[in-house]
This record gives structure tokens, sequence and C-alpha cells, in this order.
């Protein structure tokens, strides 16, 4: 009997552990029931902050300000052009239709050409046009850009030592250390008879101008003045150019391309002051020191006593080094359209005005204007 009464109190016993481990686990599934639905029901209650997770488009706008910022940061490492600089909103923009000359080539004396229509914005013709070579006093034209933005036509400019930094056997316009004259005054002397102490003189001005510094040392002011040479080439889109004087006396760092010489005439052509005195054959001026000067245009295209005039003619710059040889950059203007050329490293010291007028008459026949000339004798 007591064996029995004990195995039934075992028996019991286990039911009873049992039933206890099942309510246990059941009462743990409740409590984890019960805190998942409070959890979501605060979740779902809880009123919408800012520091709520962002819909789709919230996190699209989050993911592209930051990769603003990124940029932002990376950019920082990028120089950016000085505010201060002059403005060249006026870019060069054409499109080539070149026309199909084999012997063209040949009749050029010049090593290097090009032919822009710009009534048409067109390219008619290049030759060797993105190959280096050396502009001699054709960089006048950029000096002149440069220096019209800085210096107002009748701000009176003082010539001082710069003239002596020329290099020898430079053209000059005859100034003298302590002679006053104007900004447009020294346009004249400096586009005229090809002036190199007129191009320092502008450019030592400009700098000085540009820096806030009337004390700056000519040669420092030089060296800005390059520099602003080679900002406005670049915003011009002369990028294969690089520029180190006023003037393009022979430096071996000094260099362009006759396309990027389109570029910067182009420019100039678009500045009045600057095609009016390009286009100028003579001028007598009197300076505010009261000296008077006689200029003449080296430019033979518009001397009427030369073979190689043309009535047409109207500008713009000539040059010459025994690196850069012969160079004319001309415009020609007829019926209201106007032709560019660029005649660069010319052998001959007429050659290159006759390549010019070759190739303006190329330009006008693709407009069906008819242009004239007396062609080159063979003496």
């Amino acid at each position: 009997m007591k064996v029995q009464r004990n195995k039934r109190y075992a028996v019991r016993k286990r039911k009873n552990y049992t039933a206890l481990k099942v309510t246990t686990v059941l009462l743990t599934l409740l409590v984890i029931a019960a805190g998942t639905v409070f959890v979501w029901f605060l979740l779902k209650t809880e009123p919408q902050t800012a520091s709520t997770e962002p819909s789709s488009s919230q996190g699209s706008v989050e993911s592209k300000a930051n990769v603003k910022v990124e940029s932002s940061e990376i950019s920082e490492d990028i120089p950016k052009r000085d505010p201060k600089l002059p403005d060249y909103s006026n870019k060069f923009k054409y499109t080539e239709k070149l026309i199909k000359d084999s012997a063209l080539s040949d009749k050029l004396s010049s090593e290097y050409a090009v032919l822009y229509d710009t009534a048409n914005d067109i390219i008619l013709y290049k030759k060797n046009a993105d190959a280096k070579c050396y502009p001699a006093s054709t960089t006048k034209l950029l000096t002149a850009i440069v220096a019209n933005k800085i210096l107002d036509n009748d701000e009176v400019i003082t010539v001082g030592n710069e003239i002596t930094l020329i290099g020898e056997d430079s053209s000059v316009a005859g100034l003298e250390v302590g002679q006053k004259l104007t900004a447009k005054q020294l346009l004249y002397a400096m586009l005229l008879p090809s002036g190199n102490d007129a191009a320092y003189t502008i450019a030592v001005a400009s700098a000085r101008k540009f820096k806030e510094n009337d004390k700056l040392p000519a040669k420092e002011a030089i060296e800005v003045f390059a520099e602003l040479m080679n900002d406005a080439a670049t915003e011009l889109g002369a990028e294969h150019s690089h520029f180190t004087n006023p003037d393009g006396f022979h430096d071996k760092n000094h260099y362009t391309t006759a396309l990027d010489m389109v570029k910067i005439a182009s420019y100039a052509k678009s500045i009045p002051l600057i095609s009016e005195i390009c286009g100028t054959y003579q001028i007598t001026q009197k300076l505010k020191s009261g000296e008077e000067f006689y200029w003449v245009n080296s430019n033979k295209l518009l001397n009427q006593g030369e073979d190689c005039y043309s009535e047409y003619a109207d500008g713009m710059k000539t040059g010459f080094t025994d690196e850069a040889g012969s160079c004319v950059i001309s415009s020609f203007t007829k019926n209201g359209k106007t032709m560019l050329t660029v005649a660069m490293n010319s052998p001959e010291l007429y050659g290159k005005y006759y390549d010019t007028l070759i190739l303006a008459k190329l330009g006008f026949k693709q407009n069906k204007i008819d242009f004239s000339y007396t062609e080159q004798s063979e003496e």
C-alpha cells in the first residue's frame, strides 16, 4: 500500500511539474506578445517629428545634399578665378566648313594660316592652324584688349623707366620718360607704329591699376600683366597660347597658334575703339605733356601707295621677328561681310599681305561677293 501511494504521489508531482512548465512558457509568450503590442502601439501613436525616418523622397533630397557638400569640399582645392579679373563674355564660337583646295596651301608663302567668315561664324580655311608658332607684334592685339578692360580711354599715364626694358632693335613710337599721354593715345602709339615702348607703358599702367599699387616695380608689373594676358587668352578660348610680355618680343615661352590668334583678333575687332585704331593709316597726336607725334600704321594693306593696298582692308596688326617670320592679322569688309585672316611665318615681307588677300578673295567668293586686288609682281 505504501509503495502504491508513493507511486501515485510521484506521478502527480510529475504532472504538476509539467503543468508548471507549460504555464511558465505560456506566461512568457503572453508577456512577449503584450510587450510587442505595447511597443507597436507606442510607435503608431508617437507624433511625427524631424527625427522620424524620412520618406524615400526626403531621403533622395538628403542624399543630393550630401553629394553637394562633398562636391563643395572637393572644389575647395580647385583654384577659382579672381572676381577682380576683367570679364570676357563674348567668347569665340564657330563652325568649320573648310574649302577643299589642295593647291591653295602651296600658293601661300605663310606656314600657318586661317580664314574666318565673321558674319557666318565659319572657319573656311586652315593651314597648320593648330601648330605652335610665334606671334611677334600681333601680340599687341591681346595687350590692347586687356588694357582697354582696365584703363579709361582718357586716363592720363606718365611714361616711366619701363621703356628701358624693351628688347634691342625694337620698333618704337618714340616715347620718352616723363611724357604724359592718355590710354587712348598709348593704344595708337602701340598699334600703328607698333611701339614696344608704348606696349610696356600701357602694360605697367594697367597692372598697377589692377593691383591698386602705383609703386609696383616695372618688372613685377610686366609679370602681372602677362598673367592678365594669359587669363584673357584662356577666357577667349585661346587655350594653346602662352604670353610672357606685352609686345611680342621673342621668347621661347611666348607662343600661340593661328587659330588662337583668330579668336583673339575676333574679340579685338568687337571692341569699337581697337577696331577703329587698327583701321587708321596715319594720325597726329598732341600729348598731354605738349609733345606732338605723327604715327603711321605698319600695315601696308592700308597704304594706298603700296601694290598690296586694298580699299576693303580695315585693320588689324602686323608682326615680325626672326623666329616668328613675317606675320599679319587682317580684316576685310565688303557689302556688310567681314573676313578675318591670319598669315604667320612668311619668309617674305610682302608675302604675308598677298597670302591674306588670296584668303580674303576666297572668303568673299563663298558669299558671292566680288573681291579683286593687284596681283603680286614676279620681281
